[in-house]
């Protein structure tokens, strides 16, 4: 399979197309649509599967290995504080009884600012606020930080089309 994908890259260098990495500093959120801040950090972005191990009865040299539950992290956005705060007003939904579920996207943009891979997470809520760490005697820029936990976060399938289709498109644009 390692050959396969060295292979790919090969293609791909020749044609002109080049992988780099994704750079984890430029990225955006939005939740349902609206774009609700622009966060200086993200996190909790994982998942893990529960291994269960089944023994079968008189068979002391062999267990069996199957996979049980996924859990997910609870996200972690931090921002610079605004005047202007759509995370705040749905945090506060939340602590007068009214949990609104909703789904959102982590979008990672390239070097000319436009999205190129985006992981969507599934009927999240704000659960934690933490409110700045106010010090006179410093010039830093005020941030917050969310929690928000969630039932799930996936990589778009359109994320995935869409880097397929674009890596053609350069790979045809660069052989010309």
């Amino acid at each position: 399979m390692a050959l396969g994908i060295n292979a790919a890259a090969a293609v791909a260098n020749r044609a002109g197309l080049h992988l780099d990495p994704f750079k984890s500093y430029n990225f955006f959120v939005e939740v349902e649509g609206i774009l609700v801040g622009g966060f200086t950090s993200v996190r909790g972005m994982d998942s893990k599967m529960e291994v269960v191990t089944i023994r079968e009865g008189g068979v002391n040299d062999r267990a069996y290995k199957l996979g049980g539950q996924v859990g997910y992290s609870d996200l972690v956005l931090e921002s610079g504080l605004t005047a202007l705060d759509p995370m705040w007003l749905w945090y506060q939904s939340t602590l007068q009884g009214t949990i609104k579920r909703r789904n959102g996207s982590i979008y990672m943009l390239n070097d000319v600012g436009l999205p190129t891979v985006w992981y969507d997470f599934y009927n999240a809520w704000p659960i934690e606020w933490q409110g700045p760490a106010l010090d006179a005697g410093q010039t830093l820029v005020a941030t917050q930080r969310f929690v928000l936990a969630h039932e799930g976060v996936r990589k778009s399938r359109a994320a995935m089309a869409y880097s397929a289709a674009v890596g053609v498109a350069s790979a045809v644009g660069g052989a010309l």
